[in-house]
């Protein structure tokens, strides 16, 4: 369900739209450009405009690219996940791009997803996720509402 809001015609909700995911994404996209514009906005193309947002993988670098990088960001040189190799700079960069919870991590990083599934990084994921996003720990979930990760705090 696409449409714009009845409070304000540049407001538009986009309803149901994990289902189909990114397959249905360019066709929602026309249809909220088309409300935009009929609301009166003025739609202009950035002209400067990378529609592929690279992300770092620590684990495809060569040796001196890893150093170098790790040199400008120590971030990188801790590695957070040891089966998947992921580092906590990774983690924090798919934070920053949108990622709130460990589901969310995990399918941007692949965090999570190697032999041991989780069962030594998670516990350092929740507090990177709870350190960039303001929340205590037990606010972390693993796929939003509904999902809590912790019950609360022993100590």
């Amino acid at each position: 369900i696409i449409g714009p809001s009845a409070v304000s015609q540049r407001f538009i909700h986009a309803a149901g739209m994990e289902s189909p995911g990114l397959t249905a994404a360019p066709a929602a996209a026309r249809l909220v450009c088309e409300h935009l514009q009929e609301a009166g906005l003025d739609l202009k193309p950035k002209k400067v405009f990378d529609p592929i947002r690279r992300v770092i993988r620590i684990r495809d670098l060569s040796a001196s690219e890893q150093a170098q990088l790790m040199q400008q960001d120590a971030a990188y040189s801790k590695i957070v996940c040891r089966c998947e190799y992921v580092s906590e700079g990774e983690i924090r960069d798919a934070i920053r791009r949108g990622a709130t919870t460990l589901d969310g991590v995990k399918l941007r990083t692949r965090s999570g997803m190697g032999r041991c599934q989780g069962g030594f990084c998670t516990p350092k994921i929740i507090g990177i996720l709870s350190r960039e996003l303001g929340l205590p720990p037990e606010k972390i979930t693993k796929r939003g509402p509904g999902s809590p990760l912790l019950a609360g705090r022993l100590r």
